[in-house]
């Protein structure tokens, strides 16, 4: 048994091992920094999303307010209609 060339192929095996550890470090580095961009894209999506949602129930409670008037508009309307005439209120 050559101890020699057993000990140089230890060495190759270590320092092909500490390559692909490096390797392996640096992907998952990378890995990780994929991560945190799609987490901050993904909270500033949140965040308009509650934006929209705020104003959408503001824009919703101004229509439903205009609802009301436009209603209780309609409902004078109407009542005018069944009294009949048409604005003058003398009988002949």
């Amino acid at each position: 048994m050559d101890v020699q060339r057993t000990m140089e192929f230890i060495l190759r095996q270590q320092a092909k091992a500490e390559s692909e550890m490096a390797a392996m470090r640096q992907h998952q580095a990378e890995s990780e920094a994929k991560a945190e961009r799609q987490m901050a894209a993904i909270r500033k999506l949140i965040q308009t999303g509650m934006r929209m949602i705020v104003k959408n129930e503001e824009q919703i409670k101004e229509l439903a307010a205009a609802q009301k008037a436009t209603q209780t508009e309609l409902r004078g309307l109407i009542a005018a209609l069944r009294r009949g005439g048409n604005g003058n209120h003398r009988k002949n």
